[in-house]
């Protein structure tokens, strides 16, 4: 799958429309219609890519599957921003745990 296939399914996880993407961006929705469709991308979009769907695997994103000719499954979250930090919080308990043992 190309860049521009998962870029459209990632889109889609969230907005019903590009044009709600473009306004979030504010970009013009010409410019990310040409990012959809292939044009070459630029670091400040990538970026806001990035931080607007944070569960994203930018590896994902950025491999060109036909060169490693895999099978990929199509972007999904796999944990909320909550789950995120309840796992963040239990690991920084059970290294706080650690700490005072070593004392």
């Amino acid at each position: 799958m190309l860049f521009k296939e998962k870029l459209k399914q990632l889109i889609k996880t969230k907005y019903s429309r590009y044009g709600d993407l473009a306004d979030k961006f504010d970009m013009n929705y010409t410019q990310l219609s040409q990012y959809i469709n292939g044009k070459k991308i630029s670091i400040d979009f990538l970026t806001k890519i990035i931080q607007e769907f944070p569960d994203a695997d930018l590896n994902w994103l950025l491999r060109n599957d036909d060169v490693l000719r895999e099978h990929v499954e199509p972007y999904k979250a796999t944990l909320t921003n909550q789950q995120i930090i309840d796992k963040i919080e239990v690991l920084l308990g059970d290294l706080k745990e650690r700490i005072k043992e070593e004392e």
